[in-house]
């Protein structure tokens, strides 16, 4: 199995040897030893959760993300639809977008809309019958590298497209392109990502030789932010493009729901 490149990483001076990280991890990656926890690597799948028990994980300052792509001329921040529930009071997109331009992107690009057309492809790759049942969807990262590590035989049963967050980028730089007449190279691509499998996507996704994504910051990390630009009384120019479909990706059965028509 080729090696992978991970996202999650563990601070031994932290540990305590504790186990609640081992009780939850599901591909059974993480050993005690010598009283520290130890990730074997070609097990783990970055799903984030041993990060999500541990009371002793290491708290991150918040980083500046266009820091990420100084070096573009054009920056643009993939939008995951994740990113608007974290602000329960805010039903408007347009404000959620706006503020990310005040943050200092020069644009936006919401990954919902990527969503809708994998939708699409998804119900006609059913209909026709271009998938093995149960079909998996390739929309999560995580679930990908599990089915690598621990189940190889469902590979078949995996769809055969890219994650929304990669197509998403992949429209970016093509519309931001066409936008400014700039070459693609010189526009850069960042995702906010709710999870570290999607920062590994982003480093070494599966199936590619290389992502459309630039760099990826956390929600956790850009939240704080975004909040103190949020502002009611603004009527913030209107951005926004994706549907309810799309959406609806992030609320659980969402996906499913996009589905036009095809029995599951």
């Amino acid at each position: 199995m080729d090696q992978f490149v991970h996202s999650v990483t563990l601070e031994k001076r932290l540990c305590n040897g504790c186990t609640n990280c081992i009780k939850r991890c599901p591909t059974q990656a993480i050993r005690v030893r010598e009283g520290k926890a130890v990730i074997e690597a070609e097990r783990c799948i970055d799903c984030g959760e041993c990060i999500r028990l541990c009371p002793h994980r290491a708290k991150r300052a918040v980083s500046d993300p266009l820091a990420l792509l100084g070096h573009f001329e054009y920056r643009v921040a993939i939008v995951p639809p994740s990113l608007y529930v974290q602000y329960n009071h805010q039903k408007n997109q347009d404000m959620v977008l706006d503020a990310l331009c005040r943050a200092g992107f020069d644009d936006v690009f919401e990954e919902a809309e990527a969503s809708e057309l994998i939708s699409d492809a998804t119900s006609r790759i059913m209909a026709t019958g271009g998938a093995a049942r149960p079909v998996i969807s390739s929309a999560c990262p995580a679930v990908t590298r599990l089915i690598r590590v621990r189940f190889p035989e469902l590979i078949d049963h995996m769809l055969p497209l890219v994650p929304p967050m990669e197509l998403a980028a992949r429209m970016a730089k093509k519309k931001a392109a066409e936008k400014t007449g700039l070459p693609e190279e010189k526009i850069g691509c960042i995702a906010i990502v709710p999870c570290p499998a999607k920062v590994t996507m982003r480093r070494a996704p599966v199936g590619s030789s290389r992502s459309a994504l630039d760099g990826a910051v956390s929600v956790t990390e850009i939240y704080p932010r975004l909040l103190a630009l949020l502002d009611g009384s603004r009527t913030p120019p209107h951005r926004a493009t994706a549907g309810a479909a799309g959406l609806a990706w992030a609320s659980s059965g969402g996906e499913a729901l996009g589905l036009s028509g095809v029995e599951n």
